[in-house]
């Protein structure tokens, strides 16, 4: 096997010495960040992680990474962990989190080349500090990350994080049949968790047509949300295991992994699930979707329209909660049928609608997927070249259900397996009409409709261009 280019800016003769990576210690950061780690690997780069307990288990679930450093705390943990690196002689270091502390840390381990945003005060402790641009703030999180690896001159390309699971611990056992997981905790604060009630109404309403177990899961902190689920009336002719409290981090990816179903607020619980490839209904209120939606091939937004939000609040000012208030058990349950139904919906499309600054995608499509554009828009953007083979090119944009009949039937398409993809409300909207999803383009026009497009149907995810967003659409047809 041939040796790894060097690193942009690293010598080749230090480059295949480990190359640290500062891990994320928030979980739901940390399974986001996969992807960037994927990017390396697939350099070739030997890597170890670097970071608290809290989130260690999701990096040694990943053959790519042979070591697994745990942070300590305070002044003492801080200087064995420098000791520690300073042992290790690693290459470069690349700083997934925006603090001061990880950037000193790195510096003080006399790591020479250490890549990171120019965020918190720190470009100077930093080799290569990363300029952040707004769309940068404003796009899945995912990405964010993989553009530290585009300064690192690698290959970025975004592919869909998958954990491998560790095997079940006997301790563990789990009952035959469907198995739905429910996290009706949130780390970041109590304005992010729907009613435990809720949580326990919806299980009961799926568990109703999916004979089998509501598996009740969250850490110590979410034990009191969760045994007010598992005692819920709502659940009483339903078997129940409340595992909140019990398990480990590795033996609830362990657990989660043999589920069918996760119903769960926005929390780390939620991004495990999709890096497991179990389909998740996710409860969004103060924390934005578009931003943090789980990285999953099978995944359902229930978020409902508010002026306040995202308010990304850790406890909700006002007197309602409004943002999940208006969230029913019933809509989860509607949802995890709509999830769980054989998907026979036909041939999908993504209808693109062209930005200023942006050419036609270089990523591939996903298989079975057309590329369908309006004429009328492709003519007032400069400069654009002519589309690729096989996109269909239309007159005038698909606005309503009768626009869509016709094209439709001409390329044999159907709406609920077909994706908007633009960077206005307009762009957007004829996917809560027509029944698809949809993706935002994150130009500055976009980040001026942000408020517009709050009140309608949230994208499935924020793109920093269309060919992030053609990249996440075939991974997640992978």
């Amino acid at each position: 096997m041939s040796a790894p280019e060097p690193l942009r800016g690293v010598k080749a003769s230090t480059v295949y010495r480990p190359y640290l990576v500062r891990g994320l210690n928030w979980l739901g950061d940390a399974v986001m960040s996969l992807p960037a780690m994927a990017a390396l690997a697939r350099a070739g780069i030997p890597m170890r992680v670097l970071t608290r307990s809290a989130s260690a288990a999701v990096y040694k679930g990943l053959p790519m990474v042979s070591d697994v450093i745990i942070e300590e705390r305070g002044l003492a943990g801080r200087l064995k962990t420098v000791s520690k690196l300073l042992a290790r002689r690693f290459s470069g270091a690349l700083l997934l989190p925006n603090s001061l502390s990880s950037a000193l840390t790195a510096f003080a381990s006399l790591i020479g080349d250490r890549t990171g945003y120019a965020r918190d005060l720190r470009s100077i402790f930093l080799s290569r500090a990363v300029p952040v641009h707004a769309a940068d703030l404003r796009s899945h999180q995912s990405f964010y990350f993989l553009r530290l690896i585009e300064a690192l001159g690698l290959d970025a390309t975004f592919t869909r994080p998958l954990l491998n699971p560790p095997p079940p611990d006997p301790a563990f056992e789990l009952p035959e049949g469907f198995k739905l997981a429910i996290a009706p905790g949130a780390a970041y604060g109590g304005a992010k968790r729907w009613p435990a009630s809720n949580f326990a109404q919806a299980a009961s309403l799926i568990l109703a047509s999916r004979p089998g177990t509501a598996i009740v899961l969250g850490g110590p902190g979410e034990a009191a949300a969760a045994a007010e689920v598992s005692g819920s009336s709502f659940l009483r002719a339903q078997k129940v295991i409340n595992l909140a409290g019990l398990t480990s981090l590795s033996q609830a990816i362990s657990v989660l992994s043999r589920c069918h179903l996760t119903l769960s607020n926005d929390s780390g619980l939620m991004h495990l699930s999709g890096a497991l490839d179990v389909p998740v209904v996710a409860v969004f209120g103060p924390t934005d979707p578009m931003t943090t939606s789980p990285l999953s091939r099978r995944f359902t937004i229930l978020r409902a329209p508010a002026p306040c939000s995202p308010c990304l609040k850790r406890e909700c000012p006002r007197a309602r909660r409004i943002c999940l208030e208006e969230l029913t058990p019933s809509m989860a349950a509607e949802a995890a049928d709509k999830l769980l139904s054989p998907f026979q919906t036909g041939r999908g499309a993504v209808i693109w609608t062209p930005a200023d600054g942006f050419d036609w995608p270089s990523a591939n499509l996903p298989p079975n997927t057309r590329l369908i554009a309006a004429q009328s828009q492709m003519d007032a953007i400069k400069n654009l070249a002519p589309p690729p083979p096989g996109a269909l090119i239309i007159p005038k944009p698909i606005e309503a259900p009768k626009d869509w009949a016709e094209i439709s039937k001409r390329g044999q398409i159907s709406p609920a397996s077909s994706i908007w993809m633009g960077d206005t409300p307009e762009s957007l909207r004829p996917a809560a009409r027509l029944g698809g999803g949809s993706i935002l383009i994150m130009t500055e026009r976009a980040m001026a409709s942000l408020p517009a497009l709050r009140d309608e149907a949230v994208p499935l995810l924020a793109a920093p261009d269309p060919s992030r967003a053609f990249q996440w659409l075939a991974a997640m047809a992978s």
